[in-house]
């Protein structure tokens, strides 16, 4: 008799941990910078709003309920790469910069992973139309006298899972899809507040800036834990990583002698 916990830790396909990974945002706010940033106030803000409410954000600002979330992926360490390639039809690209953390710390922090629904031509059309059912009927109930209440809205239920959900399938572009659900994507609805270091398993940077952007972490006004986390790069494979993580010299690294 074996526990789940026991094979789970074996499957391959299965990360145990997330990463978050930053992109440029503009002049100024590299994915190098943000990451920075992130560390220094001590929390990921939530970006953009998601999920079938996503256009109501508007209306809910300032009522304490959300539709912005921050994103994970729980895509195994070694494969983090691909979410760095330039892939036909996304609108995001991400740079080799950001954080890994475990499930389990996720979990505690309120993050949740993404249901996705199918909205593909083999008749599976019902999960979108019945979400978007709730939003309306959310919308409706919030509604007196022809206006629609910011504070009556925030208290409909639905509205605080919505964030959740993502969808599967065509988009209008031609010959597009979304197909993302192999990122398995995980959502925290608000900012993530990073908590102790050492919830954070590791940095993600680019091996050659590894000494430079430690030394620029050590710099700025943040928990002097975060100079001390490994600091691993994504194109490495997971071999090279696990030395990383076991701190072992970097002389006795890799199949050849440095010298």
């Amino acid at each position: 008799m074996v526990k789940i916990q026991d094979l789970l830790h074996r499957r391959t396909d299965l990360s145990t941990f997330l990463v978050h990974l930053s992109r440029d945002g503009g002049p100024g706010h590299s994915a190098r910078e943000n990451l920075i940033s992130i560390l220094a106030a001590g929390q990921i803000t939530a970006g953009n709003p998601l999920g079938p409410a996503r256009e109501l954000e508007p209306v809910l600002e300032g009522t304490g309920v959300t539709q912005r979330v921050v994103c994970l992926t729980e895509t195994p360490l070694e494969h983090v790469w691909m979410m760095l390639e330039q892939i036909e039809g996304r609108q995001v690209q991400f740079a080799p910069y950001g954080l890994a953390t475990t499930k389990v710390a996720a979990r505690v922090a309120g993050a949740n992973p993404v249901w996705y629904t199918d909205m593909t031509k083999y008749g599976r059309t019902w999960p979108l139309s019945y979400m978007n059912d709730l939003v309306e009927q959310a919308c409706a109930r919030a509604t007196v006298d022809g206006e629609l209440r910011p504070t009556l809205l925030a208290n409909e239920p639905f509205l605080r899972i919505a964030p959740y959900f993502e969808t599967m399938g065509p988009t209008n572009g031609p010959g597009l899809n979304k197909e993302f659900w192999w990122e398995r994507e995980w959502r925290m609805v608000g900012d993530y507040h990073l908590g102790n270091p050492k919830r954070w398993m590791a940095l993600l940077a680019p091996e050659a800036d590894h000494e430079s952007l430690r030394a620029d972490i050590a710099e700025i006004d943040a928990d002097p834990g975060w100079a001390k986390r490994p600091i691993l790069d994504p194109y490495w494979g997971l071999e090279r990583m696990l030395a990383e993580l076991a701190e072992v010299n970097p002389d006795y690294i890799g199949p050849f002698t440095s010298r």
